[in-house]
């Protein structure tokens, strides 16, 4: 049977190639070797594309290394690389460019590699450091991303995220803490510039907070909200009217027309508000040895906005006017793209929080994909979204206590819809359920996936697959309950905001 996959992704792979789409085809040829199947012809087929489409050379060019990445052609790069190892492992440059790429494609033992050579020829290079210390970062290695950051903190003392991301890795255990000390003073310097001054205070909050030190951390999480709102803009207007044409549109009967008949689908898709426990809840179903990780995966939103409409608020076709076609299209889309991630695990996990607007596309594209929708207390999510540095501006509302409080009852009342149309289709997984009895949370889970008790689920904290979001470091560390009622900490600030929670 598993042959029987392997060569119809070895087909496909050929393709792919024939089709000139080199980079798809090559990553199923890549995932191919890793399985160790045909190896040897898979990798003449490689080489003999790359040559035959000018990619490998008789001469080294590092220039072309770094525009394929820049096209996120990581598996073109890296057997352009490979070709070329004599040569490159003497460039820091070049050994950098390599790491990212073995990153990209979740080669994480050649990434550190890579990333520590690179360090080592060149010391000195700031770029270098700070993407090898969020690397450290993402993959749980806190020791290691300690010591970059304090070297970049000696060497570039105004950075004002490195700061704050140092704050998120070690622990304090005093308020004179040396580093506080450091950052207290650094606020007033005037060469400081806004942004670096927001990183810091979220930084101080964080760290105040975890000393229990509730009014200083209240009054350094007020200030880095109040003038990181200044520079957002988050329309509550717009945000609800496009839930209210989703769902008008996805109403149970057209759904029922839309759903497509097909096998069983690959699909584990995590949702619910950021930070109520969907990094942690992937985390731990990704270390069962039948599902691949795949993070916060952007396809839905890369689909959508490729194909919104000309006027008005663009919304795209598919949410408007779903068809038959169209959702034939997503869902193909989609397929080949999670395929390309990994095409030999039972399942995939798609944890992108906000997926939850999309539920009735969703359901329609993969009648029988495993929604989980993490919940947890509102205030304490609510709190835990106000107190957080995201990475992007992707949550504009995060800021302002009124447009969290606002963009949260948006969300109840969009999931209450869907919970009445899909019933049991949606698993509620309650995080202070999880964290106060885990194993049999975690076992209910599991069973709603069609899944089989794993031990390593349990071991989740040593799962060193690459985490981005928010909680890279919390999700290392073994259950804890001290985040239940933490908002409590910060009720005269908050209180009068969260009694608008629906």
């Amino acid at each position: 049977m598993e042959n029987n996959i392997e060569q119809n992704q070895l087909l496909k792979s050929r393709q792919l190639l024939k089709d000139d789409q080199v980079e798809k085809g090559l990553r199923l040829a890549d995932q191919l070797i890793k399985q160790n199947y045909k190896v040897n012809e898979i990798y003449l087929v490689i080489k003999k594309t790359l040559i035959k489409k000018k990619i490998i050379d008789k001469k080294p060019n590092l220039f072309k290394l770094e525009k394929l990445i820049n096209n996120k052609d990581f598996v073109c790069a890296k057997y352009l690389f490979s070709h070329n190892l004599k040569v490159y492992t003497k460039s820091s440059k070049a050994l950098f460019l390599a790491g990212t790429v073995f990153s990209e494609l979740n080669e994480i033992d050649k990434a550190i590699k890579f990333y520590e050579m690179a360090a080592k020829l060149d010391p000195m290079n700031i770029k270098i450091r700070k993407t090898v210390s969020a690397f450290y970062m993402s993959i749980g290695d806190l020791k290691k991303a300690i010591y970059e950051f304090n070297f970049i903190k000696d060497n570039n003392p105004l950075d004002g995220e490195n700061h704050r991301l140092l704050s998120r890795s070690k622990k304090y255990f005093k308020e004179n803490d040396p580093h506080i000390t450091e950052m207290e003073i650094l606020r007033s310097n005037s060469e400081l510039n806004k942004e670096q001054r927001i990183n810091i205070n979220f930084a101080l909050g964080n760290i105040f907070e975890n000393l229990k030190l509730y009014k200083k951390s209240a009054k350094y999480y007020e200030l880095a909200n109040k003038e990181q709102d200044t520079r957002l803009i988050y329309d509550s207007k717009k945000e609800k009217h496009i839930v209210e044409v989703i769902i008008k549109n996805y109403n149970v009967n057209k759904i029922k027309q839309l759903q497509l008949v097909r096998e069983k689908n690959r699909q584990l898709f995590i949702l619910g508000m950021p930070r109520s426990g969907t990094s942690l809840v992937e985390q731990i179903i990704s270390s069962h040895s039948d599902v691949f990780g795949g993070g916060e995966l952007p396809f839905i939103e890369n689909y959508l906005l490729s194909n919104r409409g000309s006027i008005g608020l663009r919304m795209p076709k598919i949410l408007i006017e779903p068809s038959k076609e169209n959702i034939e299209e997503f869902h193909n889309y989609y397929n080949e793209a999670i395929d390309l991630l990994n095409y030999n695990k039972k399942y995939i996990t798609d944890k992108m929080p906000g997926n939850f607007k999309w539920i009735g596309l969703i359901k329609s594209a993969f009648p029988n994909a495993k929604i989980i929708h993490v919940i947890r207390d509102k205030k304490d999510n609510c709190f835990s979204i106000y107190k957080s540095y995201f990475a992007n501006d992707t949550c504009s509302y995060a800021y302002n206590p009124k447009n969290i409080v606002n963009y949260f009852n948006i969300y109840t009342e969009t999931m209450k819809t869907w919970k009445k149309i899909f019933n049991d289709e949606i698993y509620e997984c309650k995080y202070e359920s999880l964290v106060n009895d885990f194993e049999n949370e975690t076992q209910n889970i599991l069973e709603f996936c069609d899944l089989d008790w794993d031990n390593n689920v349990k071991n989740y904290f040593d799962n060193k697959r690459k985490v981005l979001t928010v909680s890279s470091a919390q999700i290392r560390e073994k259950i804890y309950n001290s985040s239940i009622n933490s908002w409590m900490n910060y009720k005269n600030k908050l209180e009068d905001y969260f009694k608008e929670l629906k």
